[in-house]
């Protein structure tokens, strides 16, 4: 399972993106719609001379949301990145809680680098959310 799969998956378990359709590396025009975009970053944090290492994998949680004049519209919206992030907090409290990685990878964390806000707005009247957060894991050397 790749990083990306393991991610997604993990989302899923957030009540809110149980039941609708995660994209990867594509958000849709539609409001309410959701992906998970890889983001360039560094990958390898800590190397060991036994060829394990400590890697991370920067990723964003995308929406499509309704957008305008209305305050308690907006409010709605950074209001559920704001509930995604407390749980996100909250899961790394309990590390069976993680994102299940590939054999011979552990996740360690999974932490909110940016705080969800509107990253693209268009005249429709719908924007693009985003928050940007860093899976971290432990990856076993091949060497014995």
């Amino acid at each position: 399972m790749t990083n990306i799969e393991a991610v997604r998956a993990w989302l899923r378990t957030y009540p809110p993106l149980a039941d609708g359709r995660i994209g990867v590396d594509f958000l849709p025009e539609d409001a309410q719609t959701y992906s998970v975009d890889s983001v360039p970053g560094p990958e390898t944090v800590t190397r060991y001379l036994d060829g394990s290492a400590i890697r991370q994998f920067d990723f964003v949680l995308a929406s499509r949301e309704f957008y305008g004049d209305q305050i308690a519209q907006n409010t709605d919206n950074l209001d559920w990145y704001e509930a995604f992030s407390g749980w996100v907090r909250a899961q790394n409290r309990r590390p069976k809680h993680l994102p299940q990685l590939a054999e011979g990878r552990t996740a360690r964390a999974v932490e909110v680098t940016t705080s969800g806000y509107p990253f693209q707005v268009s005249d429709d009247g719908r924007a693009r959310y985003q928050i940007q957060l860093k899976l971290t894991y432990y990856e076993r050397g091949n060497r014995s």
